[in-house]
């Protein structure tokens, strides 16, 4: 008899927006995070990150759409954002985390939160990898590609790119349709 794939361990998938490209150079600007347990969202945190100065490129804004003056205003310390993630994870204890194109979020993470992987378990989902191995698996369409975009697009997901929580939201949402590919089950909306 086959093992039922079903999984309440919650995983919080994150996402994050910047002032750039490298995490040596540009800041950290938000990080929205959402909680998955099976396939309900739950917690929704969208944070917003204060720096003394933002070395920041002029695409990146343009991408994000964030005002650094009305951001700058609203925003935390990276000491109380970073408090405000170890907080939220406490309420769920020690699990894994989930993005797309998760190495890029992780860079910024890290410079966060050094106990990063004390706070959370090291190993992660990355849907952009999980789909890359259900295209060459034969499960999705080569035609759909990888970039969260496409993969909302395909599956029928509301999305607005480019906000840190409604991006967490969209990719914890393709997980879960990645998730009934790979079980083989339908994975139209």
């Amino acid at each position: 008899m086959p093992t039922q794939l079903t999984s309440t361990q919650p995983i919080i998938f994150l996402d994050v927006e910047t002032g750039g490209t490298d995490p040596a150079i540009s800041p950290l600007l938000t990080v929205g995070l959402i909680t998955l347990t099976g396939t309900e969202l739950s917690r929704p945190l969208h944070l917003k990150v204060k720096h003394d100065s933002y070395t920041v490129r002029a695409e990146a804004l343009a991408v994000t759409g964030i005002d650094l003056v009305a951001h700058h205003a609203q925003a935390q310390p990276p000491e109380a954002v970073a408090q405000a993630i170890r907080d939220y994870a406490a309420e769920v204890g020690r699990v894994m985390l989930g993005g797309h194109n998760f190495a890029f979020d992780l860079g910024f993470m890290r410079r966060l939160m050094p106990d990063l992987y004390t706070v959370f378990r090291r190993g992660y989902t990355d849907t952009k990898l999980s789909a890359q191995f259900l295209i060459h698996a034969g499960l999705l369409p080569r035609s759909v590609g990888t970039p969260l975009d496409q993969l909302t697009k395909h599956f029928g997901i509301e999305y607005g790119a480019h906000d840190a929580l409604e991006d967490a939201q969209a990719t914890a949402k393709v997980y879960v349709k990645l998730m009934e590919l790979a079980r083989g089950r339908t994975a139209k909306s």
